[in-house]
């Protein structure tokens, strides 16, 4: 009986490939001529033939190409022709970024299918704004369908950005219909309307009734009024074909507030928004041009009852104030009134939105207990109990669930765990990674990267200290620490920058970390106001 004797037989394979190759570049052995512009390339018949499926079938009967030992490639860059055979005869590509295209182009011809896909996963890892136009162009070309669901969802999360591409008025209807019809499109109604706009007025006569089918199909009464007003007004696509709704829409618009037209900005300009008790009003703060802009007062109510934490959910920003009272202001009218809300059951409440939603926990005392808050019957609903009794946790909303940070336990002890709910389950999880610091009265907050967790107290002394916690590697990271140590106040994000503000030795400083940096940095020093440190939120203007 035989026994089979150990060998690498991957080693062994690859060496002999190795040797052909030496044999190819000296043209030893070589029986067949591959010519692609001034390249000539001599190669093995039985190696191109059993890499390719297309030398397989070229050579496999007599053609001119047999009989004269010669192929003439000649509608493809000899580059990428030469790279190609590379490939055949040792599994590795390499590839510049203009010549993507033209090399899955020549792959694809010769049937290498394992380069093909290869090139694939290359162009899925490497998508951005910048390369998505051209990668949604090779996938739909060579028919690449995870390639093409890779651009499809990249598209819907990042759809302001390619929207503002030059390219983006060249795509196709179907896909200018998926994008303006999609649920997952991660832009306001009002954005998807500009930007359907801008690519129907590059041929308004091809593009005409897609844009009058699309526009009907947006969710209007989402748009901001204000914008509503302005498309009534000023496009010429909407009412030169309704006149009549016109002057209704108008008419209506009108009575309701007398409401001002404005058009949308692209580029959405967000502000950090504060509540000064000195003044009993709202400011906004610009962090761009530091200017400071006096809002709508405060509610006597929301003074009264001790406004606690604020959250901002589509047009809204809704408050909390202690024991449990809810108000809302539709913020961008002027001319807005609070509107008191059903209470929450909650003492001291924290709250985030998510998915339209309002999840508010107990803060400031130890519980399990968390609420959410649906605007469209104006009630709260009690979720789920968490596993651990905790006190001070950081409340944020992330890859489509609420984290629960950190806190303190019963035993009067920071911890560093995370729990996790899931609103699709309606269960809570345990993050397996910790943080890398226990604390508690810490702030929490998350960018499309990523979540960070910043400040608080370890023990009784207030740290400076920040971690983050990337959405893809889903590990903790020290990062630098904030100029001056914090506990029980604010943090927003307003264009990936993460920003500081409130309850620490110089509670006036707004602080600014910006990821691409790495650093912090005092951005603006707050005088005769006296804010309420943990309501700080960030809105559109």
């Amino acid at each position: 009986m035989e026994e089979k004797i150990n060998t690498n037989s991957k080693e062994h394979a690859f060496e002999i490939l190795q040797q052909l190759n030496e044999y190819r570049k000296t043209g030893r052995h070589c029986d067949f001529m591959i010519k692609a512009g001034s390249e000539e390339l001599p190669v093995h018949k039985n190696i191109v033939s059993a890499s390719s499926d297309y030398f397989k079938a070229m050579l496999s009967h007599e053609n001119v190409e047999t009989k004269s030992g010669v192929v003439e490639i000649k509608e493809f860059d000899e580059v990428c022709v030469k790279k190609c055979v590379d490939f055949i005869y040792t599994g590795d590509a390499y590839v510049a970024k203009e010549k993507r295209e033209t090399l899955m182009g020549v792959a694809h011809m010769m049937q290498l299918q394992r380069l093909c896909d290869s090139i694939a996963f290359f162009l899925e890892d490497d998508l951005d704004p910048r390369s998505f136009f051209q990668t949604k162009k090779i996938a739909n070309r060579y028919h690449c369908k995870q390639l093409e669901e890779k651009c499809n969802q990249f598209a819907l999360q990042r759809f302001k950005e390619i929207a503002q591409s030059d390219e983006f008025i060249d795509l196709d209807e179907k896909f200018i219909s998926f994008l303006m019809e999609s649920k997952e499109t991660k832009a306001k109604e009002e954005v998807k309307c500009k930007v359907l706009l801008a690519w129907t007025k590059h041929d308004i006569d091809e593009r005409k009734e897609c844009f009058l089918s699309l526009v009907m199909k947006f969710q209007l009464t989402k748009m901001a009024l204000s914008y509503r007003r302005f498309l009534v007004e000023n496009e010429p696509l909407l009412f030169e074909s309704m006149q009549s709704i016109r002057s209704l829409t108008l008419s209506i618009l009108d009575s309701n507030k007398n409401i001002s037209s404005k058009d949308v900005n692209l580029t959405e300009n967000k502000q950090l928004v504060v509540f000064d008790e000195t003044s009993q009003r709202m400011h906004s703060h610009d962090v761009y041009d530091k200017t400071w802009t006096p809002m709508q007062t405060m509610d006597q109510a929301i003074i009264q009852n001790t406004l606690y934490s604020a959250v901002v959910m589509e047009s809204y920003i809704y408050v909390i104030c202690k024991k449990g009272s809810f108000y809302r202001l539709e913020y961008a009218e002027s001319n807005a009134k609070w509107e008191q809300m059903t209470n929450t059951n909650l003492q001291y409440a924290y709250a985030v939105a998510l998915d339209g939603f309002v999840h508010g926990f107990e803060y400031q005392r130890h519980s399990n207990i968390m609420e959410r808050y649906d605007p469209s019957n104006n009630r709260w609903t009690r979720l789920t109990n968490k596993s651990l009794i905790l006190y001070g946790e950081s409340l944020v909303a992330a890859d489509g669930k609420v984290f629960c940070i950190a806190g303190m336990n019963q035993q009067i002890r920071a911890t560093n765990q995370v729990e996790i709910y899931d609103p699709v389950t309606s269960t809570w999880s345990m993050d397996n990674r910790s943080l890398n610091e226990a604390r508690y009265q810490a702030s929490a907050t998350a960018t499309e990267e990523g979540i960070y967790v910043m400040g608080g107290k370890n023990v009784n002394s207030n740290t400076n200290s920040v971690e983050f916690r990337s959405s893809v590697t889903k590990t903790w990271m020290m990062l630098k620490p904030m100029k001056t140590a914090r506990a029980q106040f604010s943090s927003c994000v307003i264009d990936e920058k993460v920003y500081v503000i409130g309850r620490n030795g110089n509670s006036a400083n707004i602080e600014e970390y910006d990821p691409a940096t790495k650093e912090w940095k005092v951005i603006e020093t707050i005088q005769g106001k006296n804010i309420v440190t943990m309501a700080t939120v960030a809105i559109s203007i």
